[in-house]
């Protein structure tokens, strides 16, 4: 059985004030293409079984989000009660996934990245499953740099594991920007995705070797998903594990790790200034969204969710404004909108306290 893995649980808010918890960035429609997590669906329906898919997300956002992910069933949808990363969320789903067919195929996706041609996509993840069910491997989709990127991890790709895959060297850590001008030069370098195909009962057996806390923690796990001895579960196993990636307690310490270079056009949109490789741009280099005007500026991301936004004489600025507020950074400051976020989470605790 070939599936796929949605994780959904995050909620982007490197976008705020557009992305909230409420609405997340999986939720948003950044182009018209419809939802980010709805197009991760899509994209995958011809390849894989979905009627035994699987898709992790926060509790208080299943409802929401259960309208974008026909075909999956309802109670395929996993309300996780805690955030512990993604290690505990891939271990739950293999876990359920290996129960039910030990020979199962899982392909690891998070819900909120734009991929620009699906059909190449699917042939890239058709190669990815060949060698997860020929060689046993644990693989990874590598994404060719297009510029020298600081904000994404990378992987140093070795020599060739088989026709399309290549041995992974190292997982290397987000760079600074000379290193990271260097490693779009040497040409061995891939941006990492963040997406993952194996078979359930291999990571299973890599999380116990050296995630052993999160694979103790599975034995809690009882019930059918959807079922409520399954949620009740699940809600003592949340509370036993670590916040670990899977990156970080799996790949980077594992053996027979491969890397399938892909040629689809590839974004995870993670802050305000990756709009601008998004929509279109005016003469001037402003890239827009909804009600803006703009005069004597140049190089700008703006969008309203609302109300007329005018922009004056600014240039390189990233303006936001939506019923949940408004933003105005530099644009070289969007990655750092996090430290906002957690300003206002302070303040509002100060003011329940």
């Amino acid at each position: 059985m070939r599936t796929a893995v949605i994780l959904a649980g995050g909620w982007g808010e490197r976008l705020w004030p557009l992305s909230t918890r409420e609405r997340p960035k999986q939720l948003l429609d950044v182009d018209g293409g419809g939802t980010l997590v709805s197009r991760t669906v899509r994209r995958v329906e011809p390849l894989l079984d979905l009627e035994r898919g699987l898709v992790l997300t926060g509790e208080s956002l299943r409802a929401t989000i259960l309208p974008e992910l026909s075909p999956i069933p309802e109670g395929r949808v996993i309300g996780e009660p805690a955030g512990r990363n993604t290690a505990p969320a891939i271990a739950l789903a293999a876990h359920v996934l290996s129960r039910e067919n030990p020979d199962s195929v899982m392909v690891v996706l998070p819900a909120d990245h734009l991929i620009g041609d699906a059909a190449s996509f699917r042939e890239t993840l058709e190669i990815a499953i060949g060698a997860a069910e020929k060689h046993d491997a644990l693989v990874t989709l590598g994404i060719r740099p297009t510029r020298p990127e600081t904000e994404y991890g990378y992987i140093r790709a070795g020599e060739a594991a088989a026709p399309d895959v290549r041995r992974v060297d190292s997982f290397v850590e987000k760079p600074d920007a000379e290193t990271a001008a260097l490693y779009l030069a040497d040409g061995s370098y891939l941006w990492n995705s963040g997406m993952f195909i194996w078979r359930a009962e291999r990571i299973l057996r890599e999380t116990a070797k050296y995630l052993p806390d999160v694979s103790d923690a599975l034995d809690l796990v009882t019930g059918e998903p959807g079922g409520d001895e399954f949620r009740s579960s699940i809600a003592e196993y949340y509370d036993s594990v670590p916040s670990v990636s899977i990156d970080y307690g799996v790949m980077e310490k594992a053996d027979d790790v491969v890397v399938v270079p892909a040629t689809f056009d590839w974004d995870d949109v993670g802050a305000w200034s990756a709009l601008e490789r998004v929509w279109e741009q005016d003469s001037m280099g402003n890239a827009t969204e909804g009600d803006v005007l703009l005069v004597d500026s140049r190089n700008n991301v703006v969008c309203s969710d609302g109300n007329v936004v005018a922009v004056l004489g600014m240039t390189d600025v990233v303006v936001v404004s939506t019923g949940q507020g408004t933003l105005v950074c530099p644009k070289d400051r969007a990655r750092d909108v996090r430290e906002v976020v957690a300003e206002l989470r302070l303040r509002h605790e100060r003011r329940r306290s």
